[in-house]
Parts: structure tokens; sequence; C-alpha cells
């Protein structure tokens, strides 16, 4: 479905680019919020309003529907799924700690400062000149009062000017010729993660031992309970499969009436429909559920007969004709249906020994590959298994593995303190739950990009500046109470 056509989860809001900080102004959604308390949250004696909850709630969502979605509004159970609402808040606490930094370390905005920021400002001026009048009316239509905009500039103001005290945190070049140094002792690797407890779905069980586990009451019970817990999961609410056509105009919606038919329904969705989402495949939403589409669409989608085509169903995005193809009742799972397979899972994690021996098995198996260069025995050993492998990835002793697998700084420095005695440089490390094997295959391109001294040590600044900016606010925030007041 077009990024445009989905429900849309979030308000519409106005943004005013107004120097380093950006303030947004809600056009919808803000009404809603009055009936709520002036401050959601407190931290110390600094309280998040409603209007900044709303604001910076906003904000992420226009991030995560741009950076993650491709531009698709988020559902609401993206929306907890990625914690945005949790977030938001902590985002705000954060600003806030900012503001009880600047108290300690007196950094002040003056009032002369924020009124030359105003005058400043395009969108107050007329004619290149500040606008009082202009100014009052857009804050007054936006819900603001100067005393109030002026005063969320001045704690803007304050949190950038806190971020000197972080900045240029002095790093030695000496230091840096040593990471530089370390970072050029680099190989090609291939490295093997194996979890133990992903394992334990390979155990086997026999039916006599799911029979002779369920005979038992006890047994029985926290079967039960199992399928209780998880019974949410396994429902299946009713779904439609459809496809559509969207057109913006009235006039194009009575031009096709008429002329649509199942068999040439997708090559005329293709001709005619502006949803360039799926217009290429014939108009098809696949197999979705309530909540999904916008309520006049949704409605006749899920009351329509499979196998016919809907008249004009008009939306805010323009005129819809719905074919639905299939129809998917809803699905409430029994335990019968489920008992033996939650049994058999329940009997794998009592098998502690069994599970220990096949780790070490499965470890072993994709060592000796790895050592052969078997590289068909690896790849049909992970295609059974499902464990994760990176081959032929950067490593340097510095960073370890730059690809997905992670080598923690211990056995990094083991590995490189081992090469010149390990034959043939093959390393398998115990770690809690699951068992790394790092082969060093070859020694690097010498033709890769020499160490870059002053772009490493920029970068290197930025990270253990924001790391003591992170411990500075979590010092504060620990001395500083922190009240929520509404459910968000």
């Amino acid at each position: 479905m077009s990024s445009n056509f989905q429900k849309t989860t979030s308000n519409f809001f106005v943004t005013f680019l107004i120097g380093l900080i950006v303030v947004s102004f809600m056009f919808t959604g803000y009404e809603s919020m009055k009936g709520a308390p002036n401050a959601v949250a407190k931290v110390g004696s600094h309280p998040i309003s409603a209007r900044e909850y709303q604001n910076e709630y906003n904000r992420q969502l226009n991030f995560y529907k741009n950076a993650i979605f491709g531009g698709k509004d988020l559902s609401s159970s993206d929306i907890e799924r990625f914690k945005i609402k949790q977030q938001t808040l902590t985002n705000l606490v954060q600003g806030k700690l900012q503001l009880i930094f600047a108290d300690k370390t007196g950094t002040v905005a003056a009032p002369a400062q924020i009124k030359k920021m105003v005058k400043e400002f395009q969108f107050f001026q007329t004619n290149g000149q500040f606008d009082l009048n202009k100014y009052k009316g857009l804050l007054a239509a936006n819900g603001w009062s100067p005393k109030e905009f002026e005063a969320d500039m001045r704690n803007q103001v304050l949190r950038e000017s806190t971020m000197k005290y972080f900045q240029n945190f002095p790093v030695s070049d000496r230091y840096m010729n040593e990471v530089g140094r370390f970072k050029e002792m680099r190989y090609d690797a291939t490295v093997a993660e194996i979890s133990q407890s992903s394992l334990r779905k390979f155990l086997p069980v026999s039916k006599t031992e799911i029979k002779e586990y369920l005979e038992n009451e006890a047994n029985l019970a926290r079967t039960e309970n199992r399928f209780k817990e998880r019974k949410s999961t396994l429902d299946k609410p009713e779904r439609v499969r459809a496809s559509h056509i969207l057109v913006k105009t009235e006039k194009e919606a009575k031009a096709l009436e008429g002329k649509l038919t199942t068999r040439n329904f997708a090559s005329m969705a293709k001709k005619h429909s502006v949803d360039t989402s799926n217009a290429g495949k014939g108009g098809t939403l696949g197999t979705f559920g309530r909540g999904r589409m916008v309520p006049e669409f949704e409605k006749v989608a899920f009351s329509q007969k499979p196998g016919t085509i809907s008249k004009a169903v008009k939306t805010q995005f323009g005129y819809h004709f719905i074919h639905v193809q299939k129809k998917v009742p809803a699905f409430s799972a029994e335990f019968k249906d489920f008992q033996n397979d939650l049994a058999k899972e329940m009997i794998q994690e009592s098998k502690t020994e069994e599970l220990k021996a096949l780790h070490t098995k499965v470890t072993e198996e994709v060592a000796a590959a790895i050592k052969a260069y078997d590289e068909k025995k690896l790849q049909s050993l992970k295609e059974k298994y499902g464990f994760a492998l990176d081959s032929n990835i950067q490593f340097n002793r510095f960073e370890g593995s730059l690809g997905d697998i992670q080598i923690p700084a211990e056995q990094n420095k083991e590995i490189f303190d081992g090469l010149k005695v390990q034959d043939p440089n093959m390393f398998t490390f115990n770690l809690s739950d699951k068992n790394l094997i790092v082969s060093i295959q070859k020694s690097f391109n010498k033709d890769l990009p020499v160490f870059d001294l002053e772009k490493e040590k920029n970068g290197l600044q930025m990270v253990l500046s924001n790391k003591i900016r992170t411990d500075v606010l979590k010092t504060i925030g620990d001395d500083t109470p922190v009240k929520q007041f509404v459910e968000l």
C-alpha cells in the first residue's frame, strides 16, 4: 500500500527552523491535549509540558517514518515495538538534565541575545524588518505566547551552550599513533558464533517421551499454563487478501466503473492506479488484518465477498476500487492442537547435559570444516543449525572483528598475542551461552588506505566527548527526582 495510504498514526505539524533548534507547532492533536495536565512529567524543578512531549513524539515518529520505514506511517504496534513513547520521555528528561547542568556551571542565555535572535528570524519579518504583530499573531495561531516561545528558546540556547564543556576532549598524537599501529595489524578471518540455547530445538524427543510427560498431571498443568501465556500469539485475527486501484478524482472513478473485472483488474491497476508502491504489481496489497487501513477502506474490504470488486470507495487519498481475493477467518488456538509441541519444547528444556553435548559436537564439526577450508561442509552445517557465520571479514588488533559477530576485547587480545604460537591460527572461546571460533587466514591487502591520524583523532574525540556527556548527565540524573504525572 502506498506510504500515503496507510492509516496515519501521528499528528500533522509544521516545523519552524530556528537557528540551532527545531520548534514544532501543532495544527492537529494539540486540542486533544488541553484536557491533560499542563506537565506530563517533572525533572527536578523543570516541568515537561504536554506540548514538549507531543513535539518530541512527533519528531520521533517522523524520524522512524523516514529513516526506517521508507516514508510509511507507523502502526500502533510499530510504536510499541520501538518504544517510541518511552524514548520520547527519555530524550526530554535528558534535555532537562542539561538545563540543570547549565545551572550548575553558571551558563546563561542573556535576554538581549534571545530578543536579537527573535528579530532575525525571517518568519517574523515583513519587508526585511521585524514585525511585532506578525510575531504575536503567528505564535498565537499555533498556541504559543511570546513569553513561552522565548523561554523555550532560552532553554534551547542553554542546552547548546552546555555542549562546549564536552567538546574537544584531549587525545594525544602518541596515543593515536599506537591506535594506528594496532589497526594496521590486520587480517582476513572467518568467525563463527554458536549459541547453545539456539540448538535446544534440535534435541530429539520421541512420541513416547511426549506421551509419558503429558500423562503426569503436574507436567500437564505446566504445559497448559504455557499455552495460556502464548495463546495471544497463537490466535490469528480475521484477515483479507486484496488488491486496489486508486484514482484521484470522482471523474476518473466514474470512467472506470463498469470496466473492471476480476480478470483485467491487475492490468487496469498497472494502467490507472496512482498508488505507485503496488500499481506495477497489479495493485496487490497482500493479506492484512483490521487496523491496517483507513476506516472507510477497511469497512468495505472486510464486508465484501471474495471474488468481487467494490464500487468506488472515497477516502482522504482519493477513490479506491477494491478487489477482495480471499478472506481468512479468525483462528482461536486450542490447547489440544498445541499440547504436543509445547510438551516437546519443555522436555527439550530439561535436557541440560544433552544440550551441552550437542553444543560441543556442533562446535567441533564447525571448527573442523573451517580448518579444512571445506566451504561446502561449513555451509551445510550453517543451514542445518542456523549459527552465525562471517567469512573473509576484516579483523584487526584494535577493533577485533569488523563483521556482524563481535569479539570481546579480552579474547581479541588473546588472539593477537597467540598468533605466533598458534598453528594454524585457530581459536575457540567458550563464552557463557555461546562458543566463538576464530580462524585467522592471511594478511590483509597492504594497498588498503593508510591510517588517517587526524580523521581517527576527531572520531575518537567525538566518542569520548559523548561518553563524558552521558556520564555527567547520568550523575546529575541519579541525584535528581523524576516524576511522571500521566500514563503516556
